[in-house]
């Protein structure tokens, strides 16, 4: 870990001078996110002050449908999004490419419901509020497979991620696709837990993506970035009570409430992350293949999709650990 850090650090320095040299000539690259635990290491980089100086601006997004939305239409060059909202992002961003591997759901994204529904074969004829992601049809799909229903058994509502504590308490939806913070504040209202991510291991990952014209433009700005995600993660591990204090205003919780919206969040090392990018057959392939077969099947891709150059792991700091 102290290694990693050290090499990370030393990488880390050195973009910062080379890229201090050209700050004044440069444009500002900007990186999207929504709240989601996982995206937080990037925020709590530049709470640490790891992207002072650098011409790198951070934005919180309100839902992922908008971080796409944002990314599709090129006012954000970096964005944190699931891999298969990036797939269906590819259709028509056919530079898209993934730098990054920032966490993988355990069981953090959730389908939670009425008290009164007790089971999933109950949710024949409800109201079922989803983001308009493939992450959100992909969990729904694999709860609704469970049940032995389909999505003609259900009443679907598209609900972005900024309503959905406001339309489970109002009784707009019966039920609802959604994860931390919302998870948390719903089941202490007393809605009930009925599936999460853990059963579908592998399907929901998250990744930082850009564009191929991006990285041949700012690559020391991306290894600023990427560096700082895993300086922070250093920090979590080491300094768990202060980054949980830098973190919580971002996500509108307490401190004490931080490590607990972590749960079911994996937040892969730096070793980890090299597995599913690197190499002749990297990990992340085998997600690439069963996403995308899964997500053509349920029309949630309109065309094939040519995933062969969507992986770049060459902005990754290099570990001396190996």
């Amino acid at each position: 870990m102290i290694a990693t850090f050290l090499k990370i650090t030393g990488l880390l320095t050195l973009v910062f001078t080379f890229a201090a040299c050209e700050t004044r000539t440069k444009s500002i690259v900007t990186v999207g996110a929504n709240m989601w635990p996982g995206y937080q290491m990037l925020f709590l980089a530049r709470n640490l002050g790891y992207f002072n100086q650098q011409p790198i601006k951070l934005i919180e997004m309100p839902s992922s449908t908008e971080t796409a939305m944002a990314f599709r239409n090129g006012s954000l060059d970096v964005a944190g999004l699931t891999l298969d909202e990036s797939l269906t992002l590819l259709q028509s961003v056919p530079s898209l490419t993934v730098i990054l591997v920032l966490d993988v759901s355990m069981g953090a994204d959730v389908l939670l419901v009425k008290p009164e529904i007790d089971s999933l074969e109950h949710l024949r004829g409800k109201r079922i509020g989803v983001e308009n992601t493939a992450v959100g049809a992909v969990l729904l799909q694999g709860a609704l497979q469970a049940a032995n229903l389909t999505v003609a058994d259900v009443d679907l509502r598209s609900v972005t991620f900024d309503r959905h504590e406001s339309a489970f308490i109002k009784n707009q939806v019966d039920a609802i696709v959604t994860f931390e913070p919302v998870k948390s504040k719903l089941t202490a209202l007393g809605a009930r837990l009925l599936y999460d991510s853990s059963r579908i291991p592998g399907r929901i990952v998250d990744v930082l993506v850009t564009r191929r014209e991006v990285i041949e433009q700012h690559p020391e700005l991306l290894q600023t970035i990427i560096a700082g995600h895993f300086l922070a993660l250093t920090y979590w591990h080491e300094h768990s009570a202060d980054a949980a204090a830098r973190i919580a205003p971002n996500m509108a919780v307490q401190p004490e409430q931080v490590v607990e919206y972590f749960e079911g969040v994996e937040l892969p090392n730096l070793a980890t992350v090299q597995r599913w990018l690197s190499g002749d057959t990297p990990a992340l392939n085998k997600s690439i293949a069963m996403l995308s077969s899964v997500m053509l099947k349920n029309g949630l891709l309109f065309k094939p999709i040519d995933a062969s150059g969507l992986i770049d792991a060459s902005l990754l700091p290099v570990n001396n650990e190996e």
